[in-house]
């Protein structure tokens, strides 16, 4: 065993790392973080970091800039790396290899000088989550599906080669922190910071199972929930458990809901399990190889069947350990391991042959996989695109990539330099091949073929001298990209959903910071309906430039400069809401664009406190109108709403850390439109939706995940329609309770909840001024009660018809300060005329009609 920490890595206060990952052929390894202070991609050449003489290549393979990059997995079957980035997952794909460039500088950055390989965007799937996007996974042997997981508490699976969106998996309530495949892609397990495990099956997509008794009372400590399968798909190992009081990771087997064993010995929570993808040969018996890493900064690893302890390194990194990644060489049987710290560093550990056993072979697995499961895995090959220099991998064996099937070749391209010394490449049609999606029940499979006899290796090079260079600036090639993902469909009428990443709050809550403040970012790129794109760089003489992009020509449509770093932007297809951070003072500014020409149209806001979150939605009845929301670090709220000459702030500094208890976190805010009403509305991942009661200056329910209940009772033919409607279509399949439903459906005060659902309904309506949904909840309240057995029926009907007789024979009433939405008395005669109808059809309330007619 051999242990390789490489120096040249720089780690320090400027770097953390997130996530690391092996590429199956072990060429490649991709660290996602910050380098320099500044969210990227690096890719590293594997061999250059096992052998310490090797200098015959570049080590720096690639880099590449991208907002928060949480997570990187290169496909098994291409040369794709996914990168979980905000909202979204990046797909990008390997275009060309540039042989000539080597010695490349490890601090390079991507927007100077060239790199040996080219890794451009492909697609951008955001059609999923409305939150930053924590962990990804492939869906093994042949990337059928692609997996993600979110802290809006969901699980999207997209399906591979087409890049669409296939199913949303619902039914965790926490923030879901990993997920990971069973080695037959037939089942999905997910962990998430509700204290549960739950597993999905592939071919309906329903839980099949929920596991939740070894994770009562795990404290919401950690970033990442990272659990992995075993190779043999019998078992998977959880990420943080408890045993008693002690941090433990759970073994948990396939198709039953008991812990089988528990690893235990780590002193703080355990953040990353991950096995190695290959069964081994012990003394004749088939055994599990598990890596487990934890806060402690202590690495363990523990063989299965029956559990044994083989290693631990202790004190290996600064900070804790986030992620792990296992490499099989086939040639020569050795065995890396790969380690990250959010530290910034990286360590490596290379098993050599027959240490840890042996590992099945390709064929082997396939059949072990055959009688096991019924199911025919095959290992396909994997294609290399562009190139065709061999590329050396970690033990000194070249890989020769796959002819190309790309049509048009880049010496074809036109390119000029622009007066700004920018390059301007006319784009190209390029066909390239994507491997055709496996039917589900049978899975294909082929060997892989032998390697080549290692190429001649070059005279090493000098060593290079550069100094470090610093990014400002996105990268100046322009991706060119392949397939495009559909849209998001457009939200319900009435409903406007903005955009931004969610706001959570952290574990120990102070009494002055409630929310965490937003951090300032080298650079700021936000999408305009796939229109135009928002960036932002720093100039030469020390200021900030806001470019508007056109998607289609990839040219600069209008500029503005800041002299203060661009802490938020946040875009409508009319406006644009920016807030800029002075350092020297420590205050921040807010501003208000127009999209189409750039020009501000407001002098800029100075706000009273640090910023936490900016939101920006459309009005839907008036594009050329929108509503800004800011939330400070207090838990304060302030919103603008705008229009093209004029600017009110309707809500100045709300509170809402009321709203939420701890580790819950803001999903969304928007704005629901409905005739002259506006109402601010906010939704929790408790399952709460806030709507702001502007005359009563407070904040009210107007959604619950329990509110369905009740709809068991009511008739099916009774529909409304609205603004409380729109809501609850829009949200109530996101955020419905089945299990809370199914136990209440059958209580013996199933009346009593039906009235006090009803009566919510009324009052709900009256907050939004919608007076057609006011008449319907009320009349069909009537209705329900004339209907019911309750003993006070006959108390709650007076109460109402007095209440109406009473509007219809009082003087006018002031508009302004009335709560009701009805303002006429002839709209409440209407409305008791209506209530005396229903009651006429019912012999026990016919004196009461006869009273009040």
């Amino acid at each position: 065993m051999k242990l390789i920490k490489p120096e040249w890595i720089e780690h320090g206060p400027k770097e953390s790392l997130s996530s690391l990952h092996i590429n199956s052929e072990g060429i490649r390894v991709a660290l996602a973080g910050k380098y320099n202070a500044v969210d990227c991609i690096r890719i590293f050449r594997l061999a250059s970091i096992l052998d310490e003489n090797y200098q015959t290549q570049s080590r720096l393979l690639c880099r590449i800039d991208t907002q928060c990059p949480l997570c990187v997995r290169f496909s098994y079957t291409s040369d794709i790396l996914a990168v979980a980035s905000r909202q979204s997952v990046l797909l990008y794909h390997l275009t060309a290899t540039n042989p000539n460039v080597i010695n490349q500088p490890v601090q390079s950055s991507s927007s100077f000088g060239e790199f040996p390989e080219t890794w451009r965007l492909r697609s951008s799937l955001s059609s999923g989550h409305v939150a930053d996007v924590l962990d990804i996974a492939w869906c093994p042997p042949n990337d059928r599906y692609l997996a993600s997981c979110s802290i809006d508490n969901h699980i999207c699976i997209y399906a591979w080669p087409s890049a669409t969106l296939t199913t949303t998996l619902r039914g965790h309530t926490g923030l879901v922190k990993g997920i990971a495949w069973d080695p037959t892609g037939l089942l999905l397990s997910s962990q998430s910071s509700d204290g549960t495990v739950k597993v999905w099956s592939s071919t309906t997509w329903q839980c099949e199972q929920t596991i939740k008794e070894p994770f009562d009372g795990c404290a919401e400590s950690t970033s990442f929930l990272r659990l992995d399968w075993s190779p043999d798909g019998t078992m998977f190992s959880t990420a943080h458990a408890k045993n008693n009081t002690f941090p433990v990771s759970a073994c948990i087997i396939r198709g039953s809901s008991t812990v089988d064993a528990e690893f235990v010995g780590h002193r703080r929570e355990v953040t990353c399990a991950r096995f190695l993808p290959r069964i081994l040969l012990i003394n004749g018996r088939r055994r599990c190889l598990l890596a487990i890493g934890s806060k402690d900064r202590t690495l363990s690893l523990w063989l299965t069947s029956p559990r044994q302890p083989m290693c631990i390194i202790n004190d290996f990194f600064a900070s804790g350990i986030l992620d792990i990644s296992w490499h099989l060489n086939e040639n020569d049987s050795l065995i890396t391991l790969g380690v990250c710290s959010p530290d910034g560093a990286c360590a490596f550990i290379v098993f050599n042959k027959g240490e840890l056993g042996t590992p099945l072979t390709h064929q082997e697995m396939a059949k072990f996989y055959s009688d096991m499961y019924k199911v025919n895995i095959v290992i396909p090959i994997k294609s290399v695109t562009n190139g065709t220099t061999p590329i050396t991998n970690g033990n000194g064996h070249s890989h020769h990539p796959q002819p190309s099937t790309v049509k048009a070749t880049l010496e074809n391209q036109s390119e000029r330099r622009l007066g700004d010394g920018r390059r301007c490449i006319k784009p190209l049609c390029i066909d390239t091949h994507a491997p055709a999606p496996v039917p589900a029940p049978a899975l294909t499979v082929s060997t892989p073929k032998a390697p080549s006899p290692p190429a001649p290796a070059p005279p090493a090079p000098t060593p290079s001298t550069s100094s470090t260079i610093t990014s400002t600036s996105s990268s100046t090639s322009t991706p060119r990209r392949l397939p495009t993902i559909p849209i998001d469909p457009k939200p319900a009428k009435g409903v406007v959903r903005s955009s931004t990443s969610s706001i959570t709050l952290p574990s120990s809550i102070s009494s002055t910071a409630l929310f965490p403040p937003l951090k300032l970012q080298a650079n700021l790129i936000r999408k305009i309906n796939n229109e135009y794109e928002l960036r932002t760089e720093k100039s030469s003489d020390q200021v900030y430039i806001l470019s508007c992009i056109n998607e289609q020509t990839k040219l600069a449509q209008w500029k503005n400069v800041f002299q203060s770093p661009l802490l938020a932007i946040q875009a409508t297809k009319h406006f644009i809401a920016l807030v800029t951070l002075h350092e020297t003072n420590h205050c921040s500014e807010l501003f208000v664009l127009e999209r189409q020409s750039g020009l501000r149209l407001y002098s800029n806001i100075v706000l009273t406190q640090t910023l936490a979150g900016l939101y920006i939605t459309e009005n839907t009845n008036n594009l050329q109108r929108a509503t800004i929301s800011i939330i400070y670090i207090t838990g304060l709220l302030s919103v603008f709403d705008i229009t093209r000459n004029s600017m009110t702030c309707p809500i100045i500094d709300i509170n809402i850390s009321h709203l939420l208890p701890p580790h819950a976190s803001i999903v969304d805010i928007f704005t629901l439109n409905h005739i002259h009403s506006d109402t601010v509305c906010l939704i929790t991942s408790t399952g709460h939706l806030y709507g702001f009661d502007n005359m009563l200056k407070h904040w009210t329910c107007l959604f619950h995940k329990h509110d369905f209940v009740s709809d068991f009772a009511l008739p099916s033919e009774l529909t409304s329609s609205g603004p409380l409607s729109t809501l609850t279509k829009t949200h109530g399949t996101t955020m419905n309770d089945d299990a809370y439903q199914k136990t209440l459906y059958s209580s013996p005060n199933r009346e009593l909840l039906v009235s006090a659902y009803l009566e919510t309904q009324i009052h709900r309506s009256r907050v939004l001024h919608s007076l057609r949904e006011y008449s319907f909840w009320l009349t069909t309240f009537v209705r329900f009660l004339a209907n019911s057995s309750l003993n006070d029926k006959s108390l709650k009907l007076k109460s109402i018809l007095d209440h109406l007789a009473e509007h219809v024979h009082s003087t006018p009433m002031n508009i302004n300060t009335s709560l009701m939405p009805l303002k006429t008395k002839d709209e409440y005669q209407n409305l008791l005329n209506e209530c005396l109808i229903i009651l006429r059809n019912y012999d026990d309330t016919s004196t009461l009609v006869q009273h009040y007619e």
